[in-house]
């Protein structure tokens, strides 16, 4: 991002709102949608094993130092992410998503390891937010298997804690 003497912008996303914000005062920048990411030629996505219903255990198998294959859940749709090291790979800059359900966390753009495989009541804005990456993920990794926790209704998962959603708005600086 940048800045200057002159002209010095510097990007807030406001977990409350999902605006991000400028020094200036210009609440008119957008964050970009998360499908407009996509690069490619729309070829078609690799073939790759089918694993039906699995359990969250499985899917923690399949992380980023695995060398055979890595996958990541979001909203219980399993996508083989293993195409990408440089994203999912050992040294990757979203290692950390390898293995897990992202869904809590990429509803905030969190990397932190304590919003991974998190099951709790989700509000709108967060599953909206999350949904917006589905676009992303299907068209860029292929759908391998489903994640038996998203068979639960999702209101009946807990809320995080007073503590835990403090932490979860913070706002992140870039």
């Amino acid at each position: 991002f940048c800045s200057s003497t002159n002209q010095r912008i510097l990007w807030t996303f406001c977990e409350a709102t999902h605006q991000p914000t400028s020094s200036e005062g210009n609440s008119n920048m957008s964050i970009p949608n998360p499908a407009s990411l996509i690069k490619g030629d729309g070829a078609p996505l690799p073939e790759v094993e089918q694993m039906g219903t699995i359990t969250l255990e499985t899917l923690n198998q399949y992380h980023c130092q695995n060398p055979d294959r890595r996958m990541i859940s979001l909203f219980g749709v399993v996508y083989d992410v293993t195409s990408s090291l440089k994203s999912y790979g050992p040294d990757g800059a979203y290692k950390e998503y390898a293995g897990h359900d992202i869904t809590l966390a990429l509803s905030k753009h969190k990397t932190d390891e304590k919003w991974l495989d998190r099951f709790v009541k989700m509000e709108e804005k967060w599953i909206s937010d999350a949904k917006g990456w589905s676009g992303y993920f299907e068209v860029k990794y292929p759908v391998c298997a489903k994640l038996d926790k998203w068979d639960e209704d999702p209101e009946s998962w807990p809320e995080l804690t007073q503590e835990e959603l403090e932490a979860f708005n913070k706002c992140i600086i870039m």
